[in-house]
């Protein structure tokens, strides 16, 4: 009996947990998303596929991570929140940071895979839980939480 089936994905290792919840529904169905993405790049690497999912994984990541940055950086803006200086920054080195891993994935570097990896999914559990959970704090003191739809 084998523990591991080609036919049959292995449990999720990158998946969102409660505990990452930053009190915005619509920032939370967000993140899942993205966890969701690191997710799918770890099934493709136990698949040995790894490296062909991963320029699409970052095209991915590049496109969805602008509109959700887009309407994160929004909702601050309407707030007030103080910190939306600080906070667009982290979000600007990221986008650089995917976009230099875009290029050294593009040039053939083999071990990107791995490392992409560990850095998005790295990235993705500090970022949420401590700079996006005092957006969601911010927004519930100050009455202005999006309404459920």
């Amino acid at each position: 009996m084998t523990v591991f089936s080609e036919n049959r994905p292995a449990a999720p290792v990158y998946r969102w947990e409660p505990d990452y919840a930053v009190g915005v529904e619509e920032i939370d169905r967000e993140h899942q998303w993205l966890f969701a993405l690191a997710e799918g790049m770890h099934q493709a690497m136990l698949a040995g596929k790894g490296r062909d999912a991963l320029q699409a994984l970052l095209t991915e990541l590049v496109d969805y991570t602008g509109s959700h940055f887009s309407h994160e950086e929004g909702l601050m803006e309407r707030s007030g929140y103080p910190d939306l200086r600080v906070h667009r920054r982290q979000h600007e080195d990221l986008r650089a940071r995917v976009r230099e891993m875009q290029d050294r994935a593009s040039s053939g570097e083999v071990t990107m895979t791995i490392e992409v990896m560990q850095f998005f999914i790295a990235w993705l559990k500090q970022h949420t839980s401590t700079s996006d959970r005092p957006i969601g704090e911010h927004l519930k003191a100050t009455g202005q939480l999006p309404c459920r739809g």
